[in-house]
């Protein structure tokens, strides 16, 4: 899963970057890419339990973004590039620098408007040269269902609205899969603000966002922090940090609520693989059948599914032992269509 934080210049986003990363800002100013682990206490509970050789969390890549306000053509390649390779864009607005909440939906109305200006010329362009090739066309069909697509998608762009807010059937989906369309792009808004901002007031700006970004049909997750204090915690000491977190009150550092915030708006949960050898947290979308989950572990254990073990992972550390699970028949077998639910343990049993 790729991450890709965005905003315009001297929003923050380096700051978030090196507080999601775990490096003092100086360090994350040498990189542009980050590797991760999804911290999960229920995988730190599991692995007490059974105290494996390792244990590995699922990890996510953070990716450091160019501003979104660059002007050379080479910046402007590179900062679209990165974008057409995200899971998933976090855009940081700069709350800290204004006194008006105005003033901070403006900024959040320019930073959408960049990405539909960049959609709306592309569906323009490729519409007129759609229309042209048409005419002359002995075999229109497959070149009129995407013109029809691009007259659907133009008027949605033109409302302000991500594509994300209409629905597309499946073939619709597989012709804008070529298009790159930045709109389409799941977000979460993270808002940067100042630490003399007053609670109250803040949530005051994230209910004004919140009813701003409803009106353009926008579901995007919205997190509040503030990305240099988040970059000073990160670069501590882990004792240290946990100090500091306890003497301010500070419940969830901001990496984590980040990425919480992009597994819920990607719609995914965690499964977990357990043993003596190895304790393992995986990420799947939601919905994911057991064949699914059997394929993110390894191709060959869905090739050769044959069935899953299953039990949750509430229920095991509650019981404590697979022995104990079984005996209260917590345990359960499970088929090829088992829709895996976030927490469970799954053991693939397969043959090839």
């Amino acid at each position: 899963m790729k991450i890709v934080i965005s905003g315009f210049e001297g929003s923050g986003r380096t700051s978030l970057f090196s507080a999601c990363i775990g490096k003092s800002s100086e360090q994350a100013k040498k990189q542009s890419v980050g590797v991760v682990s999804v911290p999960d206490e229920r995988l730190n509970k599991l692995s007490a339990l059974f105290n494996p050789k390792k244990t590995t969390f699922t990890t996510v890549d953070f990716v450091d973004s160019l501003p979104l306000n660059v002007h050379g053509k080479s910046d402007k390649i590179a900062l679209l590039d990165a974008l057409r390779n995200a899971d998933a864009i976090v855009f940081v607005i700069s709350a800290f620098k204004y006194s008006d909440a105005d003033e901070v939906l403006a900024e959040t109305n320019r930073l959408r408007l960049e990405i539909l200006i960049n959609d709306l010329d592309m569906a323009v362009k490729r519409g007129e040269r759609l229309e042209r090739e048409i005419k002359v066309s002995k075999d229109k069909r497959d070149k009129q269902k995407e013109f029809d697509l691009i007259k659907k998608i133009q008027p949605v762009l033109e409302e302000e609205k991500f594509l994300y807010s209409i629905e597309f059937d499946k073939e619709e989906s597989l012709i804008l899969n070529n298009f790159a369309l930045l709109s389409r792009k799941p977000c979460v808004y993270a808002l940067n603000y100042s630490e003399s901002l007053p609670s109250g007031e803040l949530m005051e700006l994230e209910r004004k966002l919140r009813e701003k970004l409803a009106l353009v049909s926008d579901p995007s997750p919205i997190i509040s922090l503030n990305a240099s204090i988040e970059a000073d915690i990160a670069a501590m000491e882990p004792e240290e940090r946990g100090e500091f977190l306890a003497e301010y009150g500070i419940k969830e550092c901001g990496k984590d609520k980040l990425i919480k915030a992009v597994y819920e708006r990607l719609n995914y949960i965690t499964f977990f693989t357990v043993g003596e050898d190895e304790c393992r947290s995986w990420k799947i979308p939601s919905g994911s059948s057991a064949v699914d989950a059997a394929g993110a572990i390894h191709s060959d254990l869905a090739r050769g599914f044959i069935r899953a073990e299953v039990i949750s992972s509430e229920d095991l550390l509650r019981v404590k032992t697979m022995q104990e699970a079984k005996k209260e028949g917590l345990l359960r077998l499970e088929g090829k269509t088992y829709q895996v639910r976030d927490g469970d343990i799954v053991h693939i049993m397969f043959n090839i």
